[in-house]
Formats: C-alpha cells, sequence, structure tokens
C-alpha cells in the first residue's frame, strides 16, 4: 500500500519535494496539497494527481493522510507543526531548520512522542556520499583525536532573492544566511562532532537589504574538545565560490568540497598510502537530475514513514535540536559581543522572534 502524503505550503522548497514525489509515485501518493494562494495549490496538485486546498486544517479533515511535508517558511513550522501532530495527529516531514526558537522546535518533538508520532527534520547533505563514509571514518576513530573542523560557504543572494518574498531575511520568519543557508553546515558540525561547550562570533549586513544578517564569522569549542570554525555568507560576488568542511585529526584530515559538501576533494590517514581506498564508490555523488542527496534522504524519510526502517543519517525527533542550538548561540553571542557557554537562555537573539 502507498504512504499517503499531504504538502502543507507550495512554494519554492516544496517545488524539489513535488519532482521527487513524482519520481516515487509507485511508492507514495501525494493526496492533496495546501497553500494559501488558490493558484500554486491548483499547480501542485494538477502536478501530483491531488487534491487542491488553501486551508489546511480542512485538507487534513477530509483527506486520509499517512504523512504531512511542512514546507512553509521556517517562523511558521511551530504554529503550523503543533496543529498537525496535536489535533490531527499526523506523522511530519519538515524542511530545515525544524524551527526558530529552541522552545519551538522542542514543543513539536516533544508533541511527537507523547503522541508516538513520527518527525523528520530535512538535512539533505547527511546523506550526501563523502558525509557518509567521513561519518563511518570518525566513528571508527581512524582519524584520533580531533583537533578542528571548520565549516565554510561562500554563495550569492542578491536583493531579487529577498524581494521574492516578503518574510525572506527576516528574523521572524526566516533569519539570515546562518540560520537558512548556513542551518546545513550547523547540523553538520554537530552532526560528525557532537554538543558544543561555547562559541563566539560576529556579524552583520553588508551587501542586500534585509533585517537579518548575510555575513556571520564564528568560533565553537565542542565538548570533546576539538575546536571549530563556521564562515556563513551569502555576500560571495558576482556568482556562489564554493562551501567546503575541513576535518583534521592527529591521524588524518578530510576536505569535503563541491557546492554543498558533496565531493570528497582530500583524505590523508596515517600508515594508510592509499586513504582514498577506504572511500572509494563515496568520493562524489552520483549525478541526478532531481539532486542525489535531496532523493536519498526523501526515500529514506518515506520508508522511515512506512516501515519504521531507520537509516542513520535521518535526523528525528531531537535529533534537529542540538545544531539549533548552536545557531542561536552564534547569534546570541554576536548580539551580546561575547563568548556564549552552553546551556544558555537566549536574551538578544532575534531569530523567531515577533511571529
Amino acid at each position: 500500500m502507498k504512504l499517503k502524503v499531504a504538502i502543507i505550503g507550495c512554494g519554492k522548497a516544496a517545488e524539489r519535494h513535488l519532482k521527487i514525489y513524482q519520481a516515487l509515485r509507485d511508492e507514495v501518493e501525494v493526496v492533496a496539497v495546501s497553500d494559501l494562494d488558490p493558484q500554486k495549490a491548483k499547480a501542485f496538485a494538477e502536478a501530483l494527481s491531488a487534491k487542491p486546498y488553501t486551508d489546511f486544517q480542512e485538507m487534513l479533515k477530509m483527506e486520509p493522510i499517512d504523512v504531512v511535508d511542512l514546507s512553509v517558511p521556517s517562523g511558521l513550522h511551530k504554529k503550523v507543526g503543533e496543529v498537525v501532530l496535536k489535533k490531527f495527529r499526523k506523522n511530519l516531514l519538515v524542511e530545515k531548520p525544524l524551527a526558530l526558537t529552541l522552545k519551538d522546535a522542542e514543543t513539536l518533538v516533544n508533541l511527537a512522542e507523547k503522541f508516538r508520532l513520527k518527525l523528520v527534520t530535512i538535512f539533505q547533505n547527511r546523506a550526501n556520499l563523502p558525509i557518509i563514509k567521513v561519518k563511518e571514518l570518525l566513528e571508527k576513530g581512524l582519524f584520533g583525536k580531533i583537533v578542528l573542523l571548520s565549516v565554510k560557504f561562500y554563495w550569492s543572494r542578491r536583493q531579487n532573492y529577498y524581494d521574492s518574498a516578503s518574510w525572506r531575511g527576516t528574523w521572524a520568519y526566516d533569519g539570515g544566511a546562518l540560520a537558512q543557508q548556513g542551518c546545513h553546515f550547523a547540523d553538520m558540525m554537530t552532526y560528525l562532532l557532537g554538543e558544543v561547550e561555547s562559541c563566539f562570533a560576529k556579524m552583520g549586513t553588508y551587501l542586500v537589504n534585509i533585517e537579518a544578517e548575510d555575513l556571520l564569522v564564528g568560533t565553537i569549542k565542542f565538548k570533546n574538545g576539538a575546536l571549530g570554525t563556521i564562515e556563513a555568507t551569502t555576500c560571495a560576488r558576482p556568482k556562489d565560490i564554493k562551501a567546503e568542511v575541513v576535518l583534521l585529526g592527529e591521524k588524518g584530515s578530510a576536505i569535503i568540497g563541491g557546492f554543498a559538501m558533496n565531493k570528497l576533494d582530500y583524505l590523508a590517514i596515517e600508515g594508510i598510502e592509499d586513504a582514498k581506498s577506504l572511500i572509494e564508490g563515496f568520493t562524489e555523488n552520483p549525478a541526478n537530475p532531481l539532486g542525489y542527496s535531496h532523493f536519498a534522504y526523501l526515500k529514506a524519510a518515506l520508508e522511515y514513514f512506512k516501515n519504521g526502517n531507520r537509516v542513520p543519517f535521518l535526523a528525528i525527533g531531537e535529533d534537529a535540536l542540538t545544531s539549533l542550538e548552536l545557531i542561536i548561540g552564534l547569534y546570541e553571542s554576536a548580539e551580546r559581543g561575547r563568548e556564549i557557554y552552553f546551556p544558555f537562555k537566549p536574551k538578544l537573539c532575534k531569530l523567531g522572534k515577533g511571529v
């Protein structure tokens, strides 16, 4: 029997999901879609042979649904997700980040646990083949003691990108380079090295007219003693440059590059002449018109929703909280002008405020 899915929000994020659901028609049936814009809902519905709605609660009331795909702006995740979980008791698939405040994210996690529902946050870069293998080598201890994890992305987002939707670049619904594009990199830091002890950051808004930042630079100390750095920016001009993850350990090092952490650029481990043999078949994502990692992640999530089979890279329930706490900590540090020690209570961070 096919898994029955409903989509809430028919914007840019959901467009990629639509194509993946079309490719997985034998496994999943999108029975209904909802968007406040009736034309968007109609277009999605026609593409998926689904029923369109402008009221998501009416959709959830009327349609037989196993999973809700939540693709609304980040600042609405808690408000809508709470209704999905608490009122309609449906499993939930959420585009990153899970929410914009820890309190909101924890509310969704706790509701899912309370009602025994499945909650998955989409961090598709975890499904990148180089990430899967480097994570495995880390867990085997082949890098030895880790001393540094550095992540950076130099991407380009001009004013027309932020002007394309009124919520983009706002603290209430979106955040800036760190919270939106950079949440994948914050997640990668905590996914690979675990919990954070402290962080310090500086940020600014340099090349666009938005509330939030377009450049943030931060330093991190992990509980395992390693140091970390993050450079998160959409100020690259005239176009995107690169993204990169650098891992340094006492016995080896790795650099993962590509546009989205999808290509192994360097690997060396002491005592192993041909270290790349360890990662053969995992050095780069294969070409896929739907986006390899997004396709692999959604396919794995759907299998988990249907049969309970979990692959290690899925961010399930509270798995999405650690990186969100890091994001909020970096923003809090930039606002306070001093190092933040975890756990902490946000006082000046503007992310998710004013909704």
